[in-house]
């Protein structure tokens, strides 16, 4: 019976613990974009609709439709030749050269503007992945510290018992200590509340399982490092960022509209072939009794009224300045938000300098005050004080570097593509 129990519990252990494993995924950074390039729905449906934007070119690039007709004159007129029973007529109308093709470069180029709004949102995307992972992996950090500072607090604790068994410390500073740990114990609550919660984003994103537990297994540097060179961003920004790109097919589908106005405010033709059947006469036998009639047509459309033709050009020349100026504003603004990032950025590694340093000063006198207390049991109070002062500082540090990765993800997110 006791051999069954124990064969169940084993069981029910590596059931739990494969659950935690397979709720737990460690995953690098690129995988995560990757996964979220292939399996977002957001991007999957934009791609999709600039598939469907690619596929009006076809239906713009055709010609009119072949227009057919027939008729059984009811009152049938006679000529010298016999009566006329049925007739038919066909005809196709041409527009002038090029203008399907300016009506197909039209649709093209507003497709490729659709086409750098999946590239944007790809960003968009991108930068949100990126926050909550660089979230993630100083969570991890910020644990560790924890958990090194319970560690040092549960040995101050001791030392604290000691001097109160040997009566050079009262309970009153145990307790305290105590109390500390407890608020630490908590903390390490928070942080599994955090991770579940950051997780949940890329999960979302990369449409993993909800249950999942991100795991980042990059290795990041003390602080992000940081190529910043203002003027070459500009460029960048005004040649190749997804949505002045966008801005800029705009534009072009609107000089192509102007020209594909040009070209339908110019003659189109017309062929046509009229057919009439005709019935031989009974009372005469004339040459070419009951021959056919077939008429050839040719047919000329003169676009004689021109108003619209101008209003339409005038329109399309204010569309393409007011998106030159969507064009201009919209690159201030990356503009200054890259500069807004940089400061972050740079208070982020003064930061981290200045932390670094208070963390070495607090570090040696904290050294010097538990000697004190070990040694005479004095000095409790400042003791605390600087241990406090120290995971204080080292949590401030790790924030720090945080606020340099995520200011990096934000001038990634406008130089990056």
């Amino acid at each position: 019976m006791m051999k069954k129990l124990n064969n169940l519990r084993k069981v029910i252990l590596v059931a739990f613990f494969t659950t935690l494993w397979n709720a737990s995924i460690g995953q690098s950074l690129d995988s995560l974009l990757q996964l979220v390039v292939e399996n977002n729905p957001t991007l999957k449906s934009l791609q999709l609709e600039y598939e469907a934007e690619e596929l009006k070119a076809d239906q713009v690039s055709q010609l009119p439709n072949l227009e057919l007709g027939t008729g059984i004159p009811i009152l049938r007129p006679e000529t010298r030749l016999g009566g006329q029973v049925v007739m038919i007529s066909a005809s196709q109308m041409f527009p002038w050269f090029g203008t399907l093709k300016s009506k197909e470069d039209v649709v093209i180029a507003m497709s490729k503007a659709k086409y750098e709004m999946v590239a944007a949102k790809r960003l968009d995307l991108f930068n949100t992945v990126k926050q909550a992972y660089y979230q993630l992996y100083f969570l991890h950090e910020k644990e560790s510290i924890i958990e090194e500072y319970i560690a040092i607090y549960e040995t101050i604790e001791s030392v604290a018992l000691a001097k109160v068994e040997s009566g050079q410390s009262t309970t009153a500073d145990v307790l305290r200590i105590q109390l500390k740990l407890q608020e630490l114990r908590q903390d390490l609550k928070f942080i599994e509340i955090d991770r579940s919660s950051y997780s949940a984003v890329i999960n979302e994103l990369a449409n993993l399982s909800w249950e999942n537990i991100i795991n980042p297994t990059d290795k990041l540097n003390e602080l992000a490092t940081l190529e910043y060179d203002l003027e070459a961003f500009k460029k960048q920004v005004e040649n190749n960022h997804p949505l002045n790109r966008k801005i800029d097919q705009q534009i072009e589908a609107s000089k192509l509209a102007q020209r594909t106005n040009k070209n339908m405010n110019r003659p189109s033709f017309g062929l046509g072939l009229d057919y009439s059947m005709v019935q031989p006469r009974t009372d005469a036998n004339p040459t070419r009794n009951g021959q056919d009639i077939l008429i050839p047509k040719l047919k000329v459309s003169i676009p004689l009224y021109r108003k619209s033709y101008k209003a339409k050009n005038r329109q399309e020349e204010k569309i393409q300045e007011a998106l030159s100026f969507q064009k201009e504003d919209l690159t201030n603004k990356m503009m200054r938000r890259l500069q807004i990032e940089k400061s972050k950025y740079d208070n982020a590694v003064l930061e981290n300098e200045l932390f670094k340093q208070q963390i070495q000063t607090t570090q040696m006198a904290y050294e010097i005050l538990l000697s004190k207390y070990s040694s005479q049991g004095k000095g409790f109070d400042d003791l605390l004080q600087v241990q406090n002062q120290l995971i204080n500082y080292q949590l401030k540090l790790s924030i720090a570097q945080l606020k340099s990765y995520k200011a990096m993800a934000n001038i990634e997110r406008i130089t990056k593509y």
